[in-house]
This record gives C-alpha cells, sequence and structure tokens, in this order.
C-alpha cells in the first residue's frame, strides 16, 4: 500500500470522527498537499476504505462540506499492511497515535 494511503488511513483511525480534505493537510504536516489529497481521498472512496459524510452549511454564509470517515474495510486493509510487512505502527504515526 502506497505511503499516501497509510497515512491517510492511520489519520482517520486516530480521529474517528472523520476530517475534512484541509485537516488532512495540516495533520500530515506537509505529507499530504492540497493538490493531491482530494484524488487520494477519491480513490480511497472507490475503494471502499472510506466514507464521504455529507455536512450541511450551518448558514446561508457557508457551504456545505465533506467529511471523511474510514470504513472497517479500510482498517482491515490498514491492519492487514502492518501484519504482512510485521508492524505494529508506520513509521510515519501521527502526534495523536504516540
Amino acid at each position: 500500500m502506497a505511503p499516501k494511503k497509510l497515512l491517510a488511513l492511520r489519520l482517520m483511525i486516530d480521529h474517528p470522527q472523520g476530517l475534512f480534505g484541509s485537516q488532512f493537510v495540516h495533520l500530515s504536516k506537509g505529507k499530504l498537499n492540497r493538490g493531491t489529497v482530494y484524488t487520494l481521498l477519491e480513490r480511497l472512496v472507490e475503494e471502499g476504505f472510506v466514507k464521504e459524510v455529507p455536512v450541511p452549511a450551518s448558514s446561508d454564509l457557508q457551504l456545505a462540506r465533506t467529511r471523511h470517515e474510514i470504513t472497517a474495510m479500510g482498517k482491515r486493509a490498514y491492519e492487514a499492511f502492518l501484519r504482512e510487512q510485521g508492524l505494529t505502527t508506520v513509521p510515519f504515526a501521527t502526534a495523536s497515535a504516540q
């Protein structure tokens, strides 16, 4: 599994309430960037590892947004990768996971 996919899945494991695209950029400390994070998330949704949760606008001045949450299938894929590699966590585990 590609390192960026692993990182995105780890971030969602660490934040089970879900994340907005911009939060992936911030929390990854530059490992995921604005130019590629949405393409990455789209692929993870297509693979069934992530689900999109629409968040309606809370006022007329705000746009609706999409939060991304890891699925059970995504968790299993992440854990299977770690087992295959003989790891307990990925080398770039997030601050909240340490």
